[in-house]
């Protein structure tokens, strides 16, 4: 009986609670044109219960009795409604009035695109997607007034330079601060072409899938980029990855990319003289006339091989080559076409999307396979990304993104006048001969074979299995053989790269919220960097080996507001910022092998190592008040100070301030936006930003273990100091970088076209550079703040 009585009781309750709760279903459609909508969000106010719509626009959701639900989806307006006792609800959005262009400013905020003071560009991830450039900075390249975007031709991974209206520094490291889901990614080159050679190793923008860009906006001046402080001195590139979406059920999403590469620029050579020598007719007289003439011997063919100076062409004659051959006196071809091959990139990407009116995600791969139109050179990247959103209630929201990447890169060509650069060595080359006969071992292109008359080893001074040689004579043993420069030199790369934000926001009323947001950008990257035994240039060959490992870790916090009061409305925040950089590389260097062919570091005649660690950081604060008044007329004003501890004390902070307004004399004088001019702004702004130049412990004379044939035995200035070198300067502060800004935001004809005009004018006082000294104190140069320049331009974007 008593078992009986409990069973009732708890059917009871169960009634209670299914009546307690009912089931409410429906279709939202378009009030313009009646079509169903996809991805409604409808969420029961005050919980976290909620749903979107399907493909027909309808949907289904389990509520309490008298709730209300919030229909929103963007560009729309929102729709509340109570439930009673109805169990079916169609409801009709109408799309917005007059929305608000948002726009992603300075430290991730949203901000409207009335109230911006200054220029500001946005690129949408569409475009990245349609460039398909593997370094996404090339797809910059012409989109954006006052922004220049330049590349080495140094293949598909190549480093890109953006300078942003002009240069701000006489340094010359004039490039913007780098900033992905508001974490700061370091974009630092590793290795240069100069006058003398060199190789381009690329930078941190290869890193990042085109097809995990939502967007890219350009903050180009002082004005815009000042909350950032001194690492904002060049301007801001703040790219912004693609979120989950709110549709019901999973999303899939496959793009697959197949691209050709052919040499764009091949400059035209004369084929009229080939190779050869200017010889006297008489050798008893050093007065007698010199003609030219070709090769008639095979010691000629080879120390000729770098000479055109010879007769005019004619398939009726012929010469001896550097191989003792015979061959026709008449242009031999392209040699460009026979070594240059047709390069290739192929690219696939997935991504997964999903999520509910709470919580979603998006979750993606993709593969990159470059093979370069230099034979034996390659460039491979993988990419995975993860991002996720999710809502707690109505007001706690948490947002966590992570983007990882392997890279790895086969044989980055040599470049300018390095001797490693065969595609130089083949500017050299009569035109008359044949790339192709040089490749030498089919086995081991561009080196000696074996079989060769002792006449030719003779000459060639090479074994077999070394370079196989282009020439002979002074200069010849700089001139390296393409093909061996290309099958047998190692220049390789591999790099891991992971970028990790979250960040966490609560909302204590609908007007003030408090955030916090930490991120990370670590990298590591291995090289390996051979010079083959046999080559002219250095015969017993030389190895290295490095690793660099780099991590920079920012925390920053926010308290903010935003609310209006009657006619005015005040955005506001106060927050702070705490920076942490650490760089670390252990290195390994050999010359010459005990064991011919044998190429490692251990084999080795001789060796050293190399290790180098450095630590810095940044503190700062700052703060941002924007007050408006009826939607038309906005004031602003910013400020941030940066404390640095590559600095010392004294010195080791400044303030960077900005004020700006923003009047939209549309909206002000009632001018409809049917009219011509459907929208019109005017802005004007004054900043100041700064930077620091230096490198960590450079304020301070160190000393290190300088390594002998005995080991670390001797102690030795650092590279910042020595007889010849730079002495530190403990008074060293940032620069300062000054700029003022107007302009105009136009759009005619219903926005269908729109005009974009800036002035800006920029003076930077106390660039760090270095300065001559006597040489009486023991040092050549120092560090002074001394240098002073200014920058003007005006920018117009249609």
């Amino acid at each position: 009986m008593k078992r009986n009585f409990v069973l009732a009781l708890f059917a009871f309750l169960l009634c209670n609670l299914a009546i307690a709760q009912q089931t409410v279903r429906g279709i939202v459609t378009n009030a313009e044109d009646g079509e169903p909508m996809i991805g409604v969000t409808v969420l029961e106010r005050g919980t976290t219960n909620g749903t979107v719509s399907d493909f027909d626009g309808s949907y289904s959701l389990t509520v309490q009795p008298g709730a209300v639900l919030e229909f929103s989806y963007t560009g729309f307006s929102t729709q509340e409604i109570t439930v009673g006792g109805e169990t079916e609800i169609n409801v009709l959005l109408s799309p917005g009035v007059q929305l608000q262009e948002v726009t992603v400013t300075a430290l991730g905020i949203e901000r409207s695109t009335k109230a911006l003071q200054y220029s500001v560009t946005d690129v949408s991830g569409d475009e990245f997607q349609e460039a398909r450039e593997v370094n996404i900075a090339n797809a910059l390249s012409g989109r954006i007034a006052g922004v220049n975007v330049s590349n080495v031709a140094s293949g598909p991974a190549g480093s890109s330079r953006i300078i942003i209206r002009g240069n701000a520094s006489l340094q010359g490291n004039n490039q913007p601060l780098y900033v992905v889901d508001g974490i700061p990614m370091d974009n630092s080159g590793f290795g240069q072409a100069g006058i003398w050679g060199g190789r381009d190793e690329g930078d941190g923008l290869s890193s990042i899938n085109p097809d995990d860009i939502e967007s890219i906006t350009v903050l180009k001046g002082a004005s815009a980029a000042a909350l950032y402080g001194s690492r904002a001195a060049n301007g801001v590139i703040n790219i912004i990855t693609k979120q989950g979406s709110k549709k019901k059920g999973i999303g899939v999403e496959f793009r697959s990319n197949y691209t050709f590469d052919r040499i764009n620029d091949l400059r035209e050579y004369q084929t009229e003289y080939g190779q050869g020598d200017f010889i006297s007719t008489d050798p008893t007289n050093p007065d007698a006339p010199r003609i030219p003439v070709a090769p008639r011997s095979q010691s000629e063919g080879f120390n000729w091989n770098l000479n055109s100076w010879g007769p005019q062409l004619s398939s009726a004659n012929t010469f001896v080559a550097f191989d003792g051959t015979t061959q026709p006196y008449s242009d031999a071809g392209n040699n460009y076409d026979r070594y240059y091959r047709t390069g290739s990139t192929l690219t696939n990407s997935l991504a997964l999307t999903g999520g509910s009116a709470t919580q979603n995600f998006r979750f993606a791969v993709a593969d990159l396979r470059n093979e370069s139109i230099i034979p034996n050179s390659g460039f491979d990247r993988t990419n995975v990304s993860l991002s996720t959103n999710s809502k707690f209630g109505e007001r706690l929201t948490l947002t966590a993104k992570v983007l990882y990447s392997h890279e790895e890169a086969l044989n980055r060509p040599y470049l300018s006048d390095s001797p490693a650069n065969g595609i130089l060595s083949m500017a050299y080359l009569p035109i008359n001969g044949n790339i192709d006969w040089y490749k030498g071992d089919p086995d081991k292109l561009g080196a000696v074979p074996a079989g060769l008359s002792p006449d030719l080893y003779t000459s060639f001074s090479k074994s077999v299995g070394e370079e196989y040689p282009i020439g002979n004579g002074s200069g010849a043993n700089w001139t390296q053989n393409p093909w061996w420069v290309s099958y047998q030199f190692d220049n390789d790369d591999t790099r891991d790269r992971l970028i990790t934000s979250g960040q966490l926001r609560y909302d204590i009323t609908d007007w003030l919220y408090i955030q916090g947001r930490a991120g990370m950008d670590w990298y590591t990257r291995r090289e390996t960097d051979l010079v083959p035994q046999g080559t002219g240039y250095q015969r017993g060959g030389s190895l290295t080996e490095g690793e660099d490992r780099v991590r920079e870790i920012n925390l920053e916090y926010m308290l903010g507001v935003n609310k209006n009061f009657g006619n005015f409305s005040l955005n506001a925040f106060f927050g702070g910022n705490r920076m942490r950089r650490f760089n670390e590389r252990i290195s390994a260097n050999g010359s010459g092998f005990n064991v011919p062919f044998f190429q490692a570091i251990n084999n080795t005649v001789t060796r050293s190592f190399g290790f180098g660690f450095s630590e810095s950081g940044i503190n700062s604060i700052y703060g941002s008040a924007e007050i408006g008044y009826n939607n038309y007329l906005y004031l602003t004003a910013t400020a941030r100070k940066d404390w640095f501890s590559v600095l010392n004390p004294e010195n080791n902070n400044i303030l960077y301030p900005s004020l700006g307004l923003s009047f939209v004399f549309t909206d002000a004088l009632n001018i409809p936006t049917s009219s011509a001019l459907s929208f019109g702004k005017f802005r004007a702004s004054w900043a100041q930003v700064g930077n620091v130049t230096i490198s960590p412990y450079s304020t301070n004379l160190t000393y290190s273990l300088k390594q002998t044939h005995l080991g670390y035995t001797l102690a030795s200035f650092s590279s910042a100091g020595g007889q010849n070198g730079l002495i530190p300067n403990p008074d060293i502060k940032p620069l300062t970088s000054t700029e003022i800004e107007f302009g105009f935001d136009l759009r005619f004809f219903n926005n269908r076209l729109g005009l974009d005009l800036t002035y800006y004018r920029q003076k930077t006082t106390e660039d760090i550079l270095d300065a001559t000294i006597s040489r009486a104190s023991g040092f050549g140069r120092t560090t002074v703040n001394l240098g002073e320049m200014r920058n003007n331009g005006i920018e117009i974007l249609v």
